[in-house]
């Protein structure tokens, strides 16, 4: 899961040019981006033009100096590195190598670790940003993405203290809105449930 955002996917109120991807709209949005990119490197086994887009978002969130938005760019490298979709482009990889020159096909997954470590430094930033404007939806997301990023390092303890913080702010989301309905997939039926999932597959007790 990339950059899992509960209160984008889960909830009602959460996410052909040249210079696009044959089949996927040209769009200056780096959210957008980000999403495209995970069709297509997680779905469609297109990883080239999926680096391409992240790499694009990444430029956009560094310009504008958003956290958040930088650490679902990196962590979302991180996932594209350990997918499928990069292993079964074998050949192409270590004839022509990424677009970010430090990788190489042996190396990638070592290189992955150092983005999701990239992507946590970016949410915690984010965290206190946040959580100081009493932002308890977006710390949802920012939460949710931190426990993922952890469980990806092995470092299964702080994913489930981070799955923890998740249910509290997604919790006083929905104290400080009454009205929100939140929108959990049929196969789990409750952001609740989402998270007690994800807890139990990390180990948590």
């Amino acid at each position: 899961m990339r950059q899992f955002s509960i209160f984008a996917v889960l909830c009602s109120f959460l996410f052909l040019s040249s210079c696009a991807a044959m089949g996927v709209v040209a769009t200056s949005d780096p959210h957008t981006k980000l999403d495209d990119a995970e069709e297509l490197f997680m779905r469609q086994g297109r990883p080239l033009p999926a680096e391409r887009l992240i790499r694009e978002a990444m430029a956009i969130y560094q310009e504008r100096d958003d956290p958040h938005g930088l650490g679902n760019a990196n962590r979302e490298y991180g996932d594209l590195l350990r997918s499928p979709a990069v292993a079964k482009w074998e050949k192409v990889y270590r004839r022509d190598g990424f677009q970010d020159k430090s990788i190489d096909f042996d190396n990638r997954f070592a290189k992955a670790s150092e983005f999701y470590r990239l992507a946590l430094s970016y949410y915690r930033r984010a965290e206190q940003l946040h959580r100081d404007a009493g932002r308890f939806d977006t710390l949802t997301n920012v939460y949710f993405n931190m426990a993922t990023s952890h469980e990806n390092l092995g470092e299964h303890s702080e994913a489930c203290v981070y799955y923890d913080r998740t249910l509290e702010a997604y919790k006083e989301t929905v104290q400080r809105n009454p009205t929100a309905k939140p929108y959990a997939p049929p196969s789990f039926g409750s952001v609740p449930n989402l998270i007690a999932s994800q807890k139990r597959r990390a180990g948590c007790s």
